[in-house]
């Protein structure tokens, strides 16, 4: 199959309570470039370039500046050239991981819709199965967290809490908070977003021996990270810190660290992401999969990763969509009753075979023979 024409938009998702804050930034809205690719045969693939959460917005523009070569040079081309460019992606700076993930994202699709076959079945060659989510909460006082633990069910079990990181007795106060007062809390992961250093962590972590607690990304960097582990034996989920192959697979050979997260949109796509799957269960390292907020097609790839991913091994993903209003959004994440999640059935990603110029409009970008 050959690429025909290729349709871009800029989307544009608010966050749902106005203003999404971690330790890091503050955004009112996330932003990422979807793409459709239309194939000899009339078959469709779809991609999202997801930019991260804290990419500089000059990045960003040179991403897109971009498009005008990398997608035109496509047109014509078989569609493996898709898997071609993605790994060359991997090669430049961190930033462009998220274009060469949308790449994947529309091979991957493009090969289930012709193999009539899930994403999920085709990276882990089984059927996949319901994900346990996990449910983010960032709040910028203790009233704001009751009134959001208030609206939660009892089947939301794990919880992700973003730290203030500037007050101690508020990060103090949250943690309390969920562990005495949210009886439906398995296990909660106390995100610090890497702002502390050894020596805070490990003065934060020590005033707290509860089992139901993963300490996510105290420092900036996994040595860091690894230290507060040997030094507390508390567990630690090393997060954006492992966002390259090179230090994720690091963390893996070593096993220091209890935890990582694996972000395809980070770690340069599906098959890379696959691929470290494999390491970590090799060394029994559990992860937790996930990426940054998005529409979705890329919550659909990453639940598709997920979805094959054994239970003893993962420890939660979640609905990546969810604090965005994403009306315009094709639905990328089902959800049960029970609140675990699935991607959508059907071949590829499982968004069906609709075309995007329905949804979006008119394309920003049309590249074609």
């Amino acid at each position: 199959m050959n690429i025909e024409r290729i349709h871009v938009w800029d989307c544009v998702a608010r966050f749902k309570q106005g203003v999404y804050t971690n330790s890091r930034c503050q955004k009112s809205t996330t932003r990422s470039r979807v793409f459709q690719i239309l194939g000899t045969g009339g078959w469709k693939g779809f991609g999202e370039v997801v930019f991260p959460f804290a990419l500089a917005p000059y990045l960003e523009e040179e991403l897109i500046q971009a498009e005008g070569i990398f997608f035109s040079e496509l047109i014509g081309k078989n569609v493996d050239h898709l898997m071609g460019r993605a790994e060359a992606f991997r090669t430049q700076e961190a930033h462009w991981s998220s274009v060469a993930f949308a790449f994947e994202t529309a091979w991957y699709d493009l090969q289930g819709k012709q193999q009539n076959a899930t994403i999920s079945s085709i990276l882990h060659g089984k059927r996949s199965h319901r994900v346990t989510p996990y449910i983010s909460i960032s709040v910028s006082d203790q009233r704001e967290l009751r009134e959001q633990l208030r609206a939660k069910t009892k089947y939301e079990k794990i919880i992700q809490l973003k730290l203030t990181n500037q007050s101690w007795a508020d990060d103090l106060a949250w943690i309390h908070q969920i562990l005495d007062h949210h009886p439906p809390v398995e296990l909660l992961l106390a995100d610090a977003n890497g702002k502390w250093s050894v020596s805070e962590a490990c003065g934060m972590i020590s005033r707290f021996q509860d089992p139901r607690i993963i300490w996510e990304e105290p420092c900036a960097t996994y040595s860091e990270n690894a230290q507060v582990e040997q030094m507390t034996r508390q567990r630690v989920m090393a997060d954006q810190c492992v966002g390259s192959m090179g230090i994720a697979e690091q963390a893996v050979r070593e096993k220091a660290v209890s935890a990582i997260t694996i972000k395809p949109a980070y770690l340069g796509g599906l098959s890379t992401s696959r691929y470290l799957l494999d390491r970590c269960a090799e060394r029994g390292v559990r992860v937790r999969v996930d990426g940054p907020w998005c529409g979705g097609i890329g919550a659909a790839a990453v639940l598709h990763l997920a979805a094959g991913v054994e239970s003893e091994l993962l420890i939660a993903s979640c609905n990546l969509q969810a604090p965005l209003e994403t009306l315009a959004m094709p639905g990328g994440v089902v959800e049960f009753p029970d609140g675990k999640l699935s991607p959508p059935e059907g071949p590829g990603l499982g968004l069906k075979d609709e075309s995007l110029d329905e949804r979006f409009g008119v394309p920003q970008a049309i590249y074609s023979t």
